[in-house]
Formats: structure tokens, sequence, C-alpha cells
């Protein structure tokens, strides 16, 4: 199963300000990534190392909780954050 993800990124952003977040995970077979906010897959990676989320601008509704999620065929791993 993956490992669990690690995020690289800045958590605390001022409204205005570009914020680019990267979640890694590791496994064998290499996993497929997704990044999402609630029900929404935001970004996906699939069979990468690692998948990003920028955006150009962050606004007060950007805040909230996302999901960093590594699967493959022997199971899966989340890391949530907000």
């Amino acid at each position: 199963a993956p490992r669990p993800p690690v995020l690289n990124g800045s958590l605390w952003v001022l409204a205005g300000e570009q914020v680019r977040l990267t979640c890694a995970a590791s496994s064998h077979p290499q996993p497929i990534l997704t990044l999402g906010r609630g029900r929404r897959v935001l970004a996906a990676a699939l069979y990468e190392p690692q998948v990003s989320l920028e955006l150009p601008a962050a606004a007060p509704e950007d805040a909230g909780e996302y999901l960093c999620r590594a699967e493959n065929q022997h199971g899966e791993s989340s890391l949530a954050f907000n």
C-alpha cells in the first residue's frame, strides 16, 4: 500500500497570495494521487510521485479541509489538511 502522503506547501496564506501545494507519496507500483476538497477532485496525477495544486490568488472561500489521497491496487492512504 502507498506510504502516507506528505504535503509540501504553506498552510498560512493571505488573501490574494498565490498558493502552490504539492502532495507526494511513494509506493510500488506508483500510486494514483488526488488532491480534493469535499467530494470534488481539484488535481490528479496517474502513476506519478506527486500532485500539485496552484491557486493564482487565494480567496477566503478557498479556506477549509482538503484531502490528499494515494491509492494503488494494494491499498490507500490519505492526509487531511486545512
